[in-house]
């Protein structure tokens, strides 16, 4: 009888037991089976941000002064004093140099000497020419006598307007021995100190206006022809973080050989002057640009040429979100894009093995 009880006991306590282990089961099957999600890097993902962003052609060159001038003696003589050092600003006018004047000044005094005989002896010759046109007139000479006065009377003028030119020569190169700067700008090069011979076209000064620079930058062929004069050109130099302005105000329609690039000059305002002649410049000319708009990497548009999209983070999951690419820099490898609002977070990586509708989480610090 006792038996009977247990066995009965066993049987009812079997489906209760079975049940529990079903329960378990399926409780483990959906844990086993939910998603995990994704832990994204910064490198994955970006904030997107409204700022400016210019399709360029991208350029390197030197900037030159586009008003420079190499200052030579125009005469023989020793330097007596030199006022002026490199690196030093100077004005159109002023004197850089003194040149010994002690033998030029003498040869404009013995110059002016000879100027007042010639005038002297023209007088003499007038006086007398008009007397003889008196006896002419009067039958008393002949009129070959009268011809010959006239014609050293001629003569007489002749030398005196050699004479004059012989002393203003003299007097040019005596004001030549006070050297002078050609335009404002700096001294870059001083080749003489005082002492020294300077001989005639001798190079003693190298002066530069750096108010106004040029950049002579070189463009490849393939990317010449979207280039026109005035256009803007962004650029920067070693030693600044700012970017640099300027205008494309020429283009050399000839070919480098050898390289088949092409030349264009980009004038560059310079007033305050901290820009240097020989700094070397890399930029591009600005073809388009918006103000407006999100600025994302290229690699985060998906299918640019067809339909283009990106994929944001939404709501914990990665989300496919179609835009418009309002401008598209390639050689900043960059898109300004509208359909994406700023502050979203945009994929931008390669998510190997993620696709849309993925749980994702964000780096730490990004909601």
């Amino acid at each position: 009888m006792m038996n009977t009880r247990l066995c009965l006991l066993a049987l009812c306590l079997l489906p209760l037991a079975a049940c529990n282990h079903s329960d378990a089961s399926g409780k483990e099957g959906k844990a086993a089976s939910a998603p995990v999600a994704r832990r994204l890097s910064n490198a994955d993902v970006m904030r997107a941000e409204v700022r400016p962003l210019a399709a360029t052609v991208p350029f390197t060159g030197s900037l030159n002064a586009l008003s420079s001038s190499a200052v030579a003696s125009e005469v023989d003589a020793n330097v007596r004093e030199v006022r002026v050092r490199e690196g030093e600003a100077v004005r159109r006018g002023q004197i850089l140099a003194v040149l010994d004047a002690e033998a030029l000044g003498q040869s404009v005094a013995e110059q002016n000497a000879q100027l007042d005989n010639s005038k002297a002896r023209l007088k003499l010759a007038k006086v007398k020419l008009d007397k003889q046109r008196e006896l002419l007139g009067k039958g008393f000479i002949s009129q070959v006598a009268y011809d010959e006065l006239e014609s050293d009377y001629r003569v007489r003028e002749g030398e005196l307007r050699a004479q004059a030119a012989q002393l203003a020569r003299a007097q040019r190169s005596l004001a030549d021995t006070r050297v002078k700067s050609p335009i404002d700008g700096v001294v870059y090069e001083r080749k003489i100190n005082p002492g020294e011979v300077a001989s005639r076209n001798m190079k003693l000064f190298s002066v530069a206006d750096l108010s106004v620079l040029e950049i002579a930058a070189t463009v490849p062929s393939r990317l010449i022809g979207a280039i026109k004069v005035g256009m803007a050109a962004g650029f920067s130099v070693d030693g600044r973080d700012a970017l640099e302005g300027g205008k494309v105000v020429r283009i050399n329609p000839v070919a480098i050989p050898g390289t088949r690039s092409f030349t264009l000059f980009v004038r560059v305002a310079n007033p305050d002057r901290h820009l240097k002649v020989g700094q070397f410049a890399k930029g591009g000319v600005v073809l388009s640009e918006v103000k407006d708009k999100v600025v994302v990497p290229l690699s985060a548009v998906r299918d640019i040429d067809g339909k283009p999209w990106v994929m944001v983070a939404e709501k914990g999951r990665l989300a496919k979100r179609p835009v418009t690419v309002a401008l598209r820099a390639e050689s900043e490898r960059l898109a300004a894009i509208a359909g994406v609002a700023p502050g979203e977070n945009v994929v931008i990586g390669e998510l190997l093995g993620s696709k849309v509708g993925d749980a994702i989480s964000l780096p730490a610090g990004r909601a």
